[in-house]
């Protein structure tokens, strides 16, 4: 990696100099964000750990400066989020790192990730579940953890964690974490849906009584519901594995309605808020308590989503079938899109045929990740999912990406599917082709040339964050999660064998993979006309110049460049880590090259002894840094 944190000490000073964490390189898409990797195989971040982004959310200000941020979660090695600012129109920079936390963890943690503030005190929280068979370098308790903004960023580890009392679930997977104030007592809920296998399958609603970090925050479960019947909760709910709560006001009444999913032919059954901290759900004697959607076992995998898709003040919940994706047996429906919809006046504590509509977009949508608004800012709200994977398959054939596809809708009846028109967004060239494996086969002297996936499969959209005008330009963003990267490619020669037909293959070459697309934002003006990809600032565009003369006496001059304006900060080390000298310090700097010389004085104006000494760049949360000699 290229960066760390600003409060260091000297063993990780030093080890990064060791392993060349700090080391300048050039990035070559700058358009999304790539999250950079070790070449050092014990670090938690080494090549071939990353699998992309498993979720993304926003738009969020968790530091309360007035710009807009999003955060995306890092799946694998470990699992961590990183949050991207708003710093311009748009323009997107790479600011905040929650720590690696155990690199031994299952990738049942950091699935799904929240943010938003759940206490109140106006400093955001980041959430996700993660211990889920941590132990080598963690002591840390499995749970939801809760990382919260302190001013300067998000600290070395969770600021809480909810351990779910004596019911920890044996098994975990949230694929959707959602924080919003549902009640309407002026205090944020957070709610999901958890495969625990079988008595764990259950969705949650949870508030924080107190301030996060101060030791004296305690966690409230104001919703527990299995999906099965179990001896803590006895009502048949249409059982299988819970994947989504999501609320809206499906009848209009100025209250919250809630739509829950779980992964038994595409189960769905309600509940509603009636009160702050009370809610209703159907009992043993309602006699439309739940419904299943298709005859076979199909699931939303990522969810779904709630958008007032006709603006006439009742909202819809549109999901998606995950298909043959999701387990190796048919999914005759995989692909399609499925509509829950009530009108005033209808109970919703009841669903039935009449509420739900399969196959909403008339034919195949999406079968992972699913999201709603209004990208190309006409006045009609849309629904996004995820295309099609791009695998190296796809690449020797000659087709073209779809990562995105789009139902519009034109008015109507929003059970119609001619009320919808479908769209596929263009792909970003050359990125998007450049990410595989190449074979060169010589057999018995023909040589030819092919493509093969990696161990990640192939690239796709996981799942969306729409963000409105986050950059206050007058056009609307879509933040982008990419899941199924490779860290690395390789060049890999095929000899043939005629003794047994066999192929002998041998790495010729390997590399990392510049094209490591952990997130896109993108910027809409019509679907069909212009979709622009926004900027993403990283740290390695921040630039530190080697010194000259080195060796010197007594004085040696160096350059850092920035990439935007930004306070920055420039100290020299020595090689016991002690501050020597600030340069500069924490100074508004613009974009452009800077140039700073030192004298081989410390702070106190004395001429400090021969050696090795070590210079950074610092700021926010990053540093670059180098070494040089004085030598008298």
């Amino acid at each position: 990696m290229k960066f760390a944190t600003t409060s260091f000490s000297f063993l990780t000073l030093l080890a990064l100099l060791v392993t060349g964490a700090w080391t300048a390189s050039a990035q070559k898409a700058e358009y999304m964000l790539r999250v950079d990797v070790s070449e050092d195989v014990m670090d938690p971040y080494a090549a071939g750990l990353h699998s992309g982004a498993r979720d993304i959310v926003g738009p969020v200000d968790l530091d309360g400066d007035g710009n807009m941020e999003i955060v995306v979660s890092d799946y694998t090695g470990g699992g961590r989020a990183h949050v991207i600012e708003n710093t311009g129109a748009d323009t997107w920079e790479w600011v905040y790192s929650t720590p690696w936390v155990d690199s031994t963890g299952t990738t049942n943690n950091v699935r799904s990730i929240a943010a938003g503030d759940m206490d109140g005190d106006g400093m955001g929280e980041i959430l996700f579940f993660a211990g889920q068979g941590y132990g080598v370098t963690s002591t840390l308790n499995p749970g939801l953890y809760a990382y919260e903004f302190n001013g300067t960023d998000f600290g070395t580890g969770p600021a809480s964690v909810y351990e779910f009392g004596d019911h920890l679930p044996n098994r975990w997977r949230q694929e959707r974490i959602t924080i919003m104030d549902i009640d309407g007592d002026g205090a944020s809920e957070a709610m999901w849906g958890n495969n625990g296998n079988n008595a764990h399958d259950e969705w949650y609603i949870v508030s924080v009584d107190g301030d996060i970090g101060s030791g004296f925050e305690s966690w409230i479960e104001e919703v527990r519901l299995n999906s099965r019947v179990v001896d803590h909760d006895p009502v048949n709910r249409g059982g299988g594995s819970p994947y989504y709560i999501g609320a809206g006001d499906f009848d209009g009444d100025g209250m919250m309605d809630l739509s829950l999913h779980s992964w038994n032919s595409f189960n769905l059954t309600t509940g509603r808020v009636t009160g702050p901290d009370t809610y209703e759900f159907p009992d043993s004697t309602s006699a439309n308590a739940f419904y299943r959607a298709t005859t076979t076992d199909e699931v939303a995998f990522f969810g779904g989503t709630v958008v007032d898709i006709d603006q006439d003040g009742n909202d819809e919940v549109f999901y998606t079938i995950c298909g043959n994706t999701c387990s190796s047996a048919s999914r005759p429906n995989g692909g399609q899109a499925i509509l829950v919809n009530y009108n005033s006046g209808e109970n919703t504590l009841e669903i039935t045929e009449d509420n739900v509509v399969v196959d909403i977009f008339g034919g195949f949508f999406t079968t992972l990740g699913i999201g709603s608004g209004d990208l190309d800012g006409d006045g009609r709200m849309d629904v996004f999912g995820t295309g099609s994977t791009y695998s190296a398959a796809s690449r020797m054939a000659n087709n073209d990406p779809v990562f995105i596809r789009f139902a519009e809708y034109q008015g109507g009846d929003v059970e119609d599917p001619a009320s919808y028109t479908l769209h596929e967004l263009p792909y970003f060239e050359p990125f998007d082709k450049d990410e595989f494996n190449m074979v060169e086969r010589d057999s018995s002297g023909v040589t030819s040339t092919y493509y093969e996936d990696g161990p990640q499969g192939g690239a796709f959209v996981s799942k969306f964050a729409y963000l409105g005008d986050a950059d206050g330009d007058g056009f609307n963003e879509l933040a982008v999660a990419f899941q199924g990267i490779d860290d690395s490619t390789f060049v890999i020669k095929e000899t043939f064998n005629p003794a047994d037909t066999t192929y002998t293959r041998e790495t010729q070459e390997s590399k990392a993979n510049e094209n490591r697309i952990f997130m896109r934002v993108l910027e809409g003006s019509g679907i069909t006309v212009s979709i622009k990809d926004e900027r993403i600032v990283l740290p390695s565009d921040y630039e530190l110049s080697a010194n000259y003369p080195n060796p010197f006496n007594p004085t040696t001059t160096f350059s850092y460049t920035l990439p935007l304006d930004k306070a920055v900060s420039v100290k020299v080390y020595d090689i016991t880590g002690r501050l020597v000298r600030t340069l500069v310090n924490n100074v508004q700097h613009t974009a452009g090259t800077h140039e700073v010389s030192w004298n081989g004085t410390n702070d106190s104006g004395h001429p400090v002894a021969s050696g090795t000494y070590i210079y950074t760049l610092e700021w926010g949360q990053f540093m670059q840094s180098k070494t040089m000699i004085l030598l008298k």
